[in-house]
C-alpha cells in the first residue's frame, strides 16, 4: 500500500499535513511520529514509500533519523520539512541522503501536493482491485517481494479502484473480473491511466472470459490464486527487463 511516515513534533502542522496528503491522495496510508524514538520505531519496523521529516526532533534529530532510514532503506524518499531556510542546514540534508528540502510556511498545499506526484511518476505503481482482503495481501506481497521499490496500492470494489487510478496514475493494474461492472472499469481505466497494464483476474474457467475480457481492453488474464502467481511473476519480470532496457 502507498505508505508515508510524518516525523514532526508539532501537533498543528503534522495534523495539517496529515490532512493534506489524505485529501489528495486517498490510497495512501500516513503514519505519525513525534519524536526520534517513535520515528526510529516505525521507519525500520517497514519501508515508507514517502517520509516527511522534521529536523529538530525530541529524542532525536531529523538529519541523523534520515541517514539512519536511507542505509536500511534506500529506496525511502524522504523529504525534510524545517522552520529554518538556510544553506547549512540544507547542505546537510543532502549529505544525510535527503532527497527533498522545504521550509515550513513557504510551500503551498498545492507543492507539496505536486512534490508527492512527482515521487510518484519516478516508481512503477501498481493497484489491486480484488474484493477478497486476503487475495488483495497475497497479491501485494507477492508484488512487494519481486519488485521492493514498487508502490503497492489496494482497492476493494470497482469505484475505489476508479479513485485510485485517477489519482495515482498506474503502470500496472490486476483486476477481478468478477466485480461487478468490472469490464466498465477497464474502459474507465483506460482513459484515466493509458499506459497501464491491466491483468484480469478470475476464480471461473479463463477461456470463457478471456475473450470478453481482452476485447475490452484487458492485456492478459490470469487465475485468481496461487495457480496464477507464476504467471504474475513472469510478467512482471518481463516489464522490469523492459524499464532497465529503455
Amino acid at each position: 500500500m502507498l505508505s508515508t511516515l510524518i516525523v514532526e513534533d508539532n501537533a498543528t502542522y503534522r495534523q495539517s499535513l496529515h490532512h493534506l496528503l489524505e485529501k489528495r491522495f486517498p490510497s495512501m496510508q500516513i503514519a505519525e511520529a513525534a519524536d526520534g524514538e517513535e520515528a526510529m520505531r516505525q521507519a525500520l519496523s517497514r519501508r515508507f514509500d514517502f517520509i516527511f521529516m522534521d529536523i529538530r526532533l525530541p529524542h532525536g534529530n531529523g538529519l541523523s533519523l534520515t541517514k539512519a532510514i536511507k542505509e536500511v532503506f534506500a529506496g525511502s524518499l524522504i523529504c525534510i520539512v524545517t522552520n529554518h531556510a538556510i544553506f547549512e542546514y540544507r547542505e546537510a540534508a543532502f549529505q544525510n541522503g535527503a532527497d527533498h528540502f522545504i521550509v515550513k510556511g513557504e510551500s503551498t498545499e498545492a507543492e507539496i501536493g505536486d512534490l508527492v506526484e512527482s515521487w510518484l511518476r519516478t516508481r512503477f505503481i501498481s493497484l489491486i482491485i480484488v474484493s477478497d482482503s486476503l487475495s488483495r495481501q497475497q497479491l501485494a506481497m507477492l508484488l512487494s517481494v519481486h519488485w521492493p521499490v514498487m508502490i503497492v496500492a489496494e482497492a476493494v470494489d470497482a469505484a475505489t479502484g476508479l479513485g485510485h487510478t485517477a489519482a495515482l496514475k498506474p503502470d500496472l493494474v490486476l483486476l477481478e473480473l468478477g466485480l461487478p461492472d468490472a469490464l466498465d472499469l477497464v474502459r474507465d481505466i483506460r482513459v484515466r491511466s493509458p499506459q497501464a497494464t491491466v491483468i484480469g483476474m478470475t476464480d471461473d474457467s479463463l477461456p470463457a472470459c478471456r475473450a470478453t475480457a481482452i476485447n475490452c481492453g484487458v492485456d492478459h488474464c490470469a487465475p485468481l490464486g496461487p495457480m496464477g502467481y507464476t504467471e504474475l511473476v513472469t510478467y512482471l519480470d518481463s516489464i522490469k527487463r523492459g524499464r532497465r532496457l529503455h
